[in-house]
């Protein structure tokens, strides 16, 4: 009876012994499902005072914000630069000279041994100089072409451009994203909601040790010369691959009191839910986004705003 009696308590508890309770254990809560999505409804004439359009994809190019000041037409450094090049080449040539009559006439034609060893170090102390101020110029970012033209004609190139200066100063770990060429917009406040466009046209050599920046020279596109020399200037450099991604309109993402960034998305136009975004680039008043939206779908363009203070404002229930 007592095996019996066992057996019965077996099946009514199950095999795997009694519950966890009565075992002493605690089970796992179960999750809370998530929150939906904050969702408004508008009425027809409401929604006429939206702009709605879709997401789409669109290529985003890899740029570098900086800061800038707009500059003199060239370099006072580089004139400088160039023209202490020339001096020194010129006293090179006229010692190189001086030492070949000295060593040619000798000490037979009565030229003393140390005029010759005078001669010989005035022409290596120029020689010397003059590698000096070729050096200077490449550290100031001047290209061997131009060098090359300078050493050759003895001329400064022309620097006549219908357009302004910006020196670009570029963070030491972002320095090496930098090279002659790339494009550049550049923005001041003096002109605001107004882009310049130009080249990086030159980039130094040495990072400032002071401020751990490196410095570049851009010729921006001013015919009318409304930059002037002194403005500081806010400059997006233009470097590396494009990048497809999931595009919205600036205006449609709304920053909320926390921070985050939200779009609002309806499937008729008529319901609207917030959406949570991870936003990437900017290009040409667009956002790339990360995560949040995906192409196709119905995003508010224009209005995102109301929405927003329209669910703040929303009596509770």
């Amino acid at each position: 009876m007592l095996a019996l009696a066992a057996c019965a308590t077996l099946l009514q508890t199950g095999c795997h012994g009694p519950p966890a309770a009565a075992r002493g254990v605690t089970a796992a809560p179960v999750p809370a499902p998530a929150a939906p999505d904050p969702a408004v409804q508008l009425s027809a004439a409401q929604v006429q005072s939206l702009r709605v359009e879709p997401v789409t994809v669109q290529e985003f190019s890899t740029e570098l914000p900086v800061v800038g000041t707009v500059s003199l037409e060239e370099d006072p450094a580089i004139i400088q630069a160039e023209s202490t090049l020339l001096s020194a080449q010129a006293n090179l040539a006229v010692s190189h000279r001086e030492w070949r009559r000295v060593q040619e006439l000798g000490e037979a034609n009565g030229i003393a041994s140390r005029d010759i060893e005078s001669a010989r170090a005035t022409e290596l102390a120029a020689a010397a100089a003059a590698r000096a101020a070729l050096e200077a110029l490449r550290a100031l970012g001047v290209p061997d072409r131009q060098i090359e033209s300078l050493e050759r004609t003895g001329r400064f190139e022309p620097r006549s451009h219908p357009g302004s200066w910006v020196v670009l100063n570029v963070p030491e770990s972002d320095s090496a994203h930098l090279a002659r060429g790339q494009t550049v917009r550049v923005a001041v406040t003096a002109l605001p909601g107004r882009w310049f466009t130009g080249v990086v046209s030159r980039v130094y050599a040495a990072v400032d040790p002071a401020t751990h920046r490196l410095a570049a020279r851009a010729r921006i596109d001013d015919p009318q010369r409304q930059l002037r020399p002194g403005m500081l200037a806010d400059v997006t450099i233009r470097y590396g691959r494009s990048v497809a991604g999931v595009a919205i309109p600036t205006t449609a993402a709304v920053r909320e009191s926390d921070g985050t960034m939200i779009a609002w998305v309806t499937a008729d136009r008529r319901h609207f839910v917030s959406r949570r975004l991870t936003l990437g680039r900017e290009d040409g008043g667009r956002y790339q986004v990360l995560a949040g939206l995906a192409p196709g779908d119905l995003v508010v363009a224009e209005g995102g705003v109301f929405l927003s203070n329209l669910l703040q404002a929303a009596p509770d229930d």
